[in-house]
C-alpha cells in the first residue's frame, strides 16, 4: 500500500477529485469530489455532490460513487477498493463506506482541525473551493438580514 506507484495513482486520484468538486462547484453544489478505484487502480466511479438538484439529501459525493461503482461490479462489497475524497466523509456517508468493506479512504480537507489521513498537498485547494463556495451565500444572507432589520 505504501509503494511508490501507489502513492503516485493516489495523488492522480486526489487531483481528479479536485476536478469533480470543481465541477459540482459549478453546478451550485457544495463542491466535494470522490474517486473510489479498484485494487489494481481501475477507476470504478466519480462523482460529486449532487444534494441540491435534485433535492436529496443522500447525494454526497461517497455516496453517488459507492452506488455507481457497486451497480459496475454487480454487488454492494467493494473490498478491497480505494476512496479518494476532497473533504473528510460525514458520519452517513461513514456508515455507508464501512457497509461496503473499503480497503482505504484517504481525504484531503478535513472538518475539524485534527483530521487524520489528509492528503497536505490538495488540502488547501479543497478547503478553498469550499470557502469560495459558501462565502457569496453568507454574505447574501447577512446582506438579506441587514435589509429587513432596517
Amino acid at each position: 500500500m505504501n509503494d511508490p506507484s501507489w502513492l503516485q495513482e493516489e495523488q492522480a486520484f486526489s487531483l481528479l477529485a479536485l476536478v469533480v468538486a470543481t465541477e459540482a462547484g459549478m453546478r451550485e453544489e457544495i463542491p466535494v469530489g470522490a474517486v473510489l478505484a479498484d485494487p489494481v487502480g481501475r477507476i470504478l466511479a466519480t462523482a460529486g455532490n449532487r444534494c441540491l438538484n435534485p433535492v436529496d439529501p443522500s447525494g454526497h459525493a461517497e455516496i453517488r460513487a459507492l452506488r455507481l461503482a457497486a451497480a459496475r461490479v454487480g454487488n454492494f462489497r467493494l473490498p478491497l477498493a480505494r476512496l479518494v475524497i476532497t473533504l473528510e466523509p460525514c458520519p452517513m456517508c461513514l456508515a455507508a463506506l464501512s457497509m461496503a468493506r473499503l480497503e482505504c479512504i484517504r481525504f484531503a480537507a478535513s472538518r475539524t482541525q485534527d483530521g487524520q489521513d489528509i492528503l497536505q498537498e490538495h488540502a488547501n485547494a479543497s478547503a478553498m473551493l469550499l470557502r469560495d463556495f459558501f462565502q457569496p451565500k453568507r454574505e447574501n444572507k447577512n446582506a438579506r438580514q441587514n435589509q429587513t432589520q432596517e
